[in-house]
């Protein structure tokens, strides 16, 4: 996998020539493994398939080059958000290029794999997306009202994709799936031997747990990574009583959308949820997000005794892979956020039955 290496003049430059935007402004976005810039753009512009500009800007992005090999990438990703749109969800939907197409492949830099400069050049996937406003869910203080929000919004993507249908979607591989966690064993080489032991042991119990139960559990397009950077609020100020709240409604990054379980996507969900919390305890803080998604959406016995090792499970990829990738690259920090909380988090949920996790839970729905 081959990051991009666009300057910003650069980025202005494809802006106007692919989709016939004069930017006004850039800025470089972080992001894990594509480029991304947020960039505002003129009134006056050269495009017939856009009517008025967008007041947030878009996100111009550059994919790394295996997402962009990947076949049908670009046309499933951009056919679930604007599904995704048509049933009310916040969620960035795609702009047609002058060709009309909402994508397209441009031979741009790289760096190397190490992330250093290079003199390379590969063709790369380029498209614009709308800006959704908000601020990330990871810059706020979770409440116990935040943490709900958070669960219910995951139960609205989910009524809202059941009736999405793509052939292509079916046979997309995602890395960062249920079905590949026992292959970060692979990646362990660089943790001490406590955290290894702590990983091993939630992968001696997924064949018993998760491969014997998880051809019952009911499937959809899953989102897949429905993480604290990914999901977006919007600040309500209050003037008269100068009091501040929140109301979580948008949705980023369908990179990682595929076909698995309803309870693999809640899990992940109740991973991410459980990593920063601060003033509310962590297990009760997931039970939070849990009821939020309950109070729209049921789920099955089986669904609810799965929950406790998908939490498991996607904290040992997160942590494994991102401190291997950190390894690779110790410049890239963005990449080992989760490891600052993750291991007691880790620590914690395998510290606790899945009987009296659930009786937890059931206090708080």
């Amino acid at each position: 996998m081959r990051k991009p290496n666009v300057s910003e003049n650069l980025a202005i430059e494809l802006a106007f020539r692919i989709y016939g935007l004069k930017v006004n402004t850039i800025k470089k976005m972080v992001s894990y493994d594509d480029q991304n810039f947020h960039i505002f753009v003129s009134n006056e512009h050269y495009n017939p398939y856009i009517e008025s500009t967008a007041e947030d800007g878009y996100t111009l992005k550059i994919t790394n080059t295996t997402r962009s090999a990947e076949p049908d990438h670009f046309d499933i990703m951009h056919s679930t958000m604007n599904h995704l749109n048509l049933k009310g969800l916040r969620v960035p939907v795609p702009i047609k290029n002058l060709e009309g197409n909402t994508w397209k492949m441009e031979v741009v830099p790289l760096l190397n794999e190490d992330e250093s400069n290079s003199s390379d050049k590969r063709e790369c996937g380029i498209h614009l997306l709308t800006f959704i406003s908000g601020v990330p869910i990871s810059t706020v203080t979770y409440t116990s009202d935040l943490l709900f929000q958070w669960g219910a919004l995951l139960a609205r993507y989910h009524d809202a994709i059941q009736d999405f249908r793509c052939e292509a979607l079916y046979k997309k591989k995602v890395f960062w799936n249920l079905e590949h966690v026992p292959e970060i064993e692979n990646f362990m080489d660089g943790l001490d031997e406590q955290k290894k032991n702590l990983v091993l042991s939630v992968l001696k119990k997924y064949p018993e747990e998760i491969t014997k139960n998880i051809g019952n559990a009911p499937k959809c397009f899953i989102h897949g990574d429905f993480n604290e950077n990914n999901i977006l609020v919007q600040i309500i100020k209050n003037e008269s009583s100068d009091c501040t709240s929140y109301s979580v409604d948008g949705i980023l990054d369908f990179e990682d959308v595929h076909y698995s379980t309803y309870a693999w996507d809640i899990g992940v969900m109740l991973a991410y949820a459980m990593l920063d919390c601060k003033i509310v305890d962590p297990l009760e803080g997931a039970g939070h997000a849990l009821a939020g998604y309950l109070s729209i959406r049921s789920l099955s016995g089986l669904e609810l005794s799965l929950l406790r090792m998908c939490i498991a499970c996607r904290l040992c990829q997160s942590l494994v892979l991102g401190a291997y990738s950190y390894k690779q690259d110790p410049r890239n920090s963005y990449i080992i956020i989760s490891a600052k909380s993750g291991w007691n988090r880790l620590e914690q949920i395998c510290n606790i039955s899945n009987e009296d996790l659930l009786n937890l839970w059931k206090k708080i729905q």
